[in-house]
């Protein structure tokens, strides 16, 4: 049994600052798993977030998305973000137990 996936991959911007400027580094993540949560509530308020999980395998350049990063599904060749990209809100490693369970856990808004 592998990690569940259901895109091929997923592009994500990582943000930086060159001279007091937003700029972006593109890195891309192969096979994950993308359930997008908009409109369900948790407690008394809508979540409307995304759930990412990048298994291990899927990392190829090491990098591990981190907060504010731009996102979306697929394999996007922009080296900048579009205006439609999603933005990490948090970030969980999970790279450690079964090698089955291992992922890395993002959630987007």
């Amino acid at each position: 049994m592998t990690f569940p996936t259901n895109i091929p991959a997923v592009t994500v911007w990582e943000q930086t600052t060159v001279n007091r400027a937003a700029s972006y580094v593109r890195h891309e993540f192969g096979a994950s798993y993308w359930e997008d949560n908009r409109g369900q509530t948790t407690g008394r308020e809508e979540d409307n977030s995304i759930f990412l999980a990048i298994p291990p395998g899927a990392i190829a350049d090491g990098y591990v998305p981190k907060r504010e990063d731009k996102v979306l599904p697929g394999s996007i060749a922009e080296e900048t973000p579009p205006r439609t990209a999603l933005t990490v809100m948090r970030v969980k490693d999970l790279r450690y137990g079964s090698s089955m369970m291992q992922h890395i856990e993002v959630t987007i808004k």
